[in-house]
C-alpha cells in the first residue's frame, strides 16, 4: 500500500474516531426535558454539527487540492458543487435558532413531543458521520485512480437530503411553538418534507 493510501486510511479511522465521540457529546433527551437546559441542548447539539461539517468541507477541500495535483481541473467544479453545499448547511446549522424562540420559551411540551424531537435530532446528527463516510468514500476512489464521480453524487444527494430534514425540524419546530401542531401528528420526521415546487 502507498503511503498516500496509508494515509487515507489514517484519516478514515480518525474520522470513525471523531464521528463516535461527536455523537456522544450530543445532548440527552433530560435536556430536553428542562426548560431552562432546553436552549443551552439545541445550542450545543448546532454547535456540534456546524463543527464537524466545517471538518467535512475542510477535507473536500483538501480533495480538491489532490485534484488540482492530478491535473484533473475540468473535475473541480463538480466537487466545488458539494463543497459549497456544506457551507450553506453550516451557515444554515448556526444561525438556525433564530426560529425556535417559541418553543424553547414555553412552560410545558408534552413528552411525546419532546421525544420525537430527540430521536429525530439523534438520526439527524448520526447522518453527519454518513455525510463524512462518503467523503472518504470519494478520497480514495480518487487516490486509486478509480471514477469517483457515483460517489460525487451520493455525497450530494446526502447534502441535499440534510438540508430537507433541516427544513422539516425548523418547520415542525415553529408549529408547535405556536400551537397549530404537534410534532406527533406530524408526518414522520424521518422523511423530508414535500417539495414546495408543486
Amino acid at each position: 500500500m502507498s503511503e498516500f493510501t496509508d494515509n487515507l486510511t489514517e484519516k478514515a479511522k480518525a474520522g470513525i474516531d471523531s464521528a463516535n465521540a461527536f455523537l456522544a457529546d450530543l445532548p440527552i433527551i433530560s435536556e430536553y426535558r428542562d426548560k431552562e437546559r432546553r436552549r443551552e441542548a439545541d445550542r450545543r447539539l448546532r454547535s456540534s454539527i456546524a463543527a464537524s461539517l466545517e471538518g467535512a468541507r475542510k477535507r473536500i477541500i483538501a480533495i480538491e487540492r489532490i485534484l488540482l495535483n492530478k491535473g484533473k481541473l475540468t473535475d473541480l467544479p463538480y466537487v466545488d458543487v458539494a463543497a459549497n453545499r456544506l457551507q450553506t448547511l453550516i451557515d444554515r446549522v448556526r444561525t438556525a435558532a433564530s426560529g425556535y424562540a417559541g418553543f424553547f420559551d414555553m412552560e410545558k411540551i408534552q413528552e411525546s413531543e419532546l421525544e420525537k424531537l430527540y430521536q429525530f435530532d439523534q438520526r439527524l446528527a448520526a447522518s453527519v458521520p454518513e455525510i463524512q463516510e462518503k467523503i472518504e468514500t470519494m478520497a480514495q476512489a480518487i487516490a486509486s485512480g478509480e471514477d469517483y464521480s457515483q460517489s460525487l453524487v451520493d455525497l450530494i444527494q446526502a447534502l441535499d437530503d440534510f438540508g430537507e430534514r433541516l427544513d422539516y425540524r425548523k418547520e415542525a419546530i415553529r408549529a408547535v411553538a405556536s400551537g397549530v401542531s404537534s410534532l406527533s401528528d406530524t408526518s414522520s420526521l424521518d422523511e423530508a418534507p414535500p417539495s414546495s415546487d408543486g
